[in-house]
């Protein structure tokens, strides 16, 4: 009688430590793709981080180009007016005008592009 019940008892430790092991293994793997998934997070935001630093450079570039270029149409607008100053005074608001538009849109695109990438991001608790 003792003897049965010492080998049902040794048949469900072996059975319990098997099934300890599985749940080892799961937890390794877990844990490993969990790193790599941090790890990835991690790079991702450097190079958002990075991407951002370049973006606002050249927006603050693209600023400092626009700021001149109308200083240079206050400058023209002060001259004696003859055909080609007002044509060229014309041409030059247009650019400018363009530029700051062309900065808009470059300046909500990246941010619609941020916002759709910080979305993919894992979320870390």
């Amino acid at each position: 009688m003792f003897n049965r019940h010492k080998k049902e008892t040794q048949a469900a430790l072996t059975a319990l430590l098997a099934e300890i092991e599985q749940l080892r293994s799961e937890i390794k793997n877990q844990a490993e793709t969990a790193s790599k998934d941090r790890q990835l997070a991690t790079e991702l935001a450097q190079r958002l981080s990075m991407i951002e630093t370049k973006v606002s450079g050249m927006g603050a570039e693209l600023s400092r180009q626009l700021h001149e270029l109308g200083n240079d149409i206050e400058s023209l607008s002060h001259r004696p007016e003859d055909a080609l100053t007002a044509e060229s005074l014309v041409a030059l608001k247009n650019s400018q005008v363009r530029l700051a538009n062309e900065q808009a849109r470059y300046e909500i695109a990246f941010r619609q592009d941020l916002a759709a990438l910080s979305e993919k991001l894992p979320k870390q608790n």
